[in-house]
C-alpha cells in the first residue's frame, strides 16, 4: 500500500510540474518588457506601424504618435531588437535622382533647324520614324527629385507655356540602374470663360528608362497644327 502511495505521489508531482508553466500563463504573468520611443525619419509612422505590427510578440504593444511621426515600441527584449532592426531597414533616406529634360519644337516644313539638334543621335533616329523636317530646342531643364516622390516643373518658350509632372521610381534591371517614370506634359494656352486655365494634356505615360540613356518620351501635335513637341528624358542617381 505504501508503494502505491509513493507511486501516486510521484505522478502527482510530475503533473503539477508539467502544468506549472501553463498555470503561470493563465494567471496573467507577463515576462519583462522593454520600451523604446523611436522617431521615424523618412516614412510615415502609420506605414511603419503597419509593417512592424505582425512581428511583435503577443505581449507586445505598438503605439503611434502621428503628429511627431514617432513610434512607441514595448515588447520582450528580443522582439524589440527584431522590430528595431526591421525599422532600420525600411526607414531609409530615399535616393536623390536627377533628370535632364529637353523640349523640342518640330515642324513638317523644311525651315532652318537648330544645328546642335541636326547632329543629335536621338533626333537622327526620330527622323527615320516620323515625318518631321525642322527641329528647334524650345526649353531644357535640370530636375532633382527623390525616389518614389513627385515634382512639377514649368517649361516653355516662344509663347508656349507647359507644365511637366514627374514621378520616378528607381529600379534594378539585370544589374543596371533604371527608372520607372510616370510622366505628364500639359499645355496651358489661355483661360476659359470662368477664368480657369485652359489646358490640354500632350503626353501622359508611364515608361522605363535606363540610367544615363536619353529617351524620347513622346511626340505630340501642338493645337492640331503642323508643329509638334518632342520630350526627351535622361536620368541618373546622384551619389
Amino acid at each position: 500500500m505504501k508503494r502505491l502511495t509513493h507511486k501516486l505521489s510521484a505522478v502527482l508531482i510530475l503533473l503539477l510540474l508539467g502544468w506549472a508553466p501553463l498555470a503561470a500563463q493563465q494567471s496573467g504573468d507577463i515576462p519583462p518588457l522593454r520600451k523604446e520611443i523611436v522617431k521615424v525619419n523618412y516614412i510615415e509612422a502609420r506605414e511603419a506601424y503597419q509593417i512592424l505590427h505582425p512581428y511583435k510578440s503577443r505581449y507586445g504593444h505598438l503605439q503611434m504618435l502621428q503628429p511627431r511621426n514617432t513610434l512607441i515600441i514595448e515588447d520582450q527584449p528580443s522582439f524589440v531588437e527584431k522590430l528595431l532592426s526591421i525599422l532600420m531597414e525600411i526607414d531609409t533616406k530615399p535616393l536623390d535622382l536627377q533628370f535632364f529634360v529637353d523640349i523640342i519644337q518640330a515642324t513638317t516644313e523644311k525651315t532652318e533647324s537648330d544645328r546642335r539638334l541636326d547632329s543629335d543621335p536621338v533626333i537622327k533616329e526620330l527622323k527615320k520614324l516620323v515625318k518631321l523636317e525642322s527641329f528647334k530646342l524650345l526649353d531644357t531643364a535640370l530636375i532633382k527629385v527623390q525616389d518614389n516622390s513627385h515634382t512639377t516643373q514649368r517649361l516653355g518658350g516662344d509663347g508656349i507655356s507647359l507644365q511637366l509632372s514627374l514621378a520616378p521610381r528607381h529600379l534594378q534591371q539585370g544589374g543596371q540602374e533604371a527608372f520607372q517614370v510616370e510622366l505628364s506634359l500639359r499645355h496651358y494656352y489661355g483661360f476659359k470663360q470662368d477664368r480657369t486655365p485652359a489646358t490640354t494634356t500632350l503626353i501622359n505615360t508611364t515608361l522605363s528608362v535606363k540610367s544615363g540613356e536619353r529617351s524620347v518620351v513622346g511626340v505630340s501635335k501642338l493645337n492640331g497644327g503642323d508643329k509638334s513637341l518632342i520630350l526627351i528624358l535622361q536620368g541618373k542617381v546622384l551619389k
